[in-house]
């Protein structure tokens, strides 16, 4: 039975990839069919890894949960649709040892796989990693179709950077959230570079939204600031002539400000508690991680003063480390050369940002704003350098494309790979 539900499933995704190529006209494009494989390969590695390299994990809990709620499904559908759509914080489900509220919701959804793919966690992976891989098409397409000479940045970004192939697929929160994130951002480039909005957006941008608070809502509330204030930066351009410098200023001005309102709009953000739960998570990674695999700061407290002192070794450990040398372990010695390549391509961008003077664009402002607060909060609260190459997905890729784009190395990559382009 058991091939019989693989092949099954392996003719559905065949379709659905084939179904996905032809509509984005990419049936051709070994980019296309190439990033695919990658990321049903991270998504199948994710599991791979944490049965023989880990011995804590949540990927084979978050399953073994799901399988729990498919089980109810097979006795007590009604009842198992009621769990579903239960959002209280007091739900319990013998059986079910995530208590987790957002940890509940991903159990929820990822059940729903469990149920068609007859419990198997790796047939419920491929899909997890399909629906990430088709939202990074989704953006690259977006991006390259709407700002010239991106192909070769926007590739490296969003179709193969390794790190983020492998903790956005798979089964795991970032695999659903990087894909919602994923999807609003092309949603939004496009309607700021055409000022339009496709009808069939609509769903999927409110399903995308939902995820993307449920799961990861810090990601989400940065994003929906960035966003806010380039919206109303944009208005402004549109009326009235402001030159770049000006424009900067103003998105600060407004993303300041709009990140003061919203701090008042929900409790999770209230800049106290935000001070508060940053320190609690910081210091209960210091005491289970090894001090060698940690970034330590310097006298961290709740204080908007230590916030300030803090935050420039934030961000070079969030982007840069762990450098080579301080991985421990092959996963640890893969990140530190990954690590160096993203210090290489900075190098390469800061050089030819000297010689010759970018045009900065909102855009700029806007991904540079997200990716840097984001940093800066997640290298804080997750001082584990192990922990936070997973969590940086989050940030990472459009750091990556920011550094890439319009970089020499890559400039060459563009000329010389004419295939990736339309």
């Amino acid at each position: 039975m058991i091939f019989v539900t693989y092949f099954l499933h392996s003719i559905i995704l065949f379709f659905l990839s084939r179904w996905l190529a032809t509509r984005c006209h990419a049936k051709k494009n070994i980019f296309f069919w190439a990033s695919l494989l990658a990321h049903i390969g991270g998504g199948l590695a994710v599991g791979a890894i944490y049965i023989f390299y880990y011995s804590a994990n949540d990927t084979w809990q978050f399953f073994s949960d799901a399988k729990v709620l498919s089980n109810i499904a097979k006795n007590d559908f009604l009842g198992y649709i009621k769990i579903l759509v239960d959002f209280s914080d007091n739900l319990f489900v013998s059986g079910i040892v995530t208590d987790d509220f957002r940890s509940l919701i991903f159990v929820k959804l990822l059940s729903l796989f469990c149920l068609i793919s007859l419990d198997s966690y790796w047939i419920s992976a491929v899909y997890f990693s399909f629906i990430a891989f088709a939202s990074s098409w989704f953006l690259f397409s977006r991006v390259t179709s709407l700002i010239s000479n991106s192909s070769a940045a926007a590739a490296l970004a969003f179709l193969f950077f390794p790190s983020v192939i492998f903790w956005g697929s798979g089964i795991e929160k970032e695999s659903l959230a990087l894909a919602s994130l994923y999807f609003l951002a092309g949603f939004f480039i496009e309607w700021m570079m055409q000022k339009k909005i496709r009808r069939w957006y609509g769903l999927p941008a409110i399903v995308a939204c939902f995820l993307l608070w449920a799961l990861k809502y810090y990601w989400a509330g940065v994003f929906f600031i960035s966003l806010g204030a380039t919206w109303i930066v944009v208005s402004l351009t549109g009326r009235y002539y402001i030159t770049k410098i000006k424009m900067g200023i103003i998105y600060l001005a407004v993303f300041t400000g709009a990140a003061v309102v919203v701090s008042f709009l929900h409790p999770n953000f209230y800049l106290y508690r935000l001070l508060d739960v940053l320190i609690l998570n910081h210091n209960a990674f210091v005491r289970i991680s090894n001090p060698d695999n940690l970034i330590h700061f310097y006298n961290l407290n709740p204080s908007v003063t230590s916030l300030v002192i803090n935050s420039p070794w934030a961000l070079v450990s969030g982007f840069f480390r762990p450098f080579i040398g301080e991985g421990h372990g092959w996963t640890g010695v893969f990140a530190s050369v990954e690590n160096s390549f993203i210090f290489l391509l900075f190098v390469f961008f800061v050089v030819a940002s000297i010689k010759k003077k970018p045009v900065v664009s909102i855009l700029f402002w806007a991904v540079s704003s997200y990716v840097v607060v984001l940093c800066i909060f997640l290298a804080l609260s997750t001082p584990n350098l192990g922990t936070l190459s997973r969590y940086r997905v989050g940030f990472l890729p459009f750091f990556v494309f920011i550094l890439a784009y319009q970089n020499p190395i890559l400039n060459r990559v563009e000329k010389r790979w004419s295939l990736l382009k339309k």
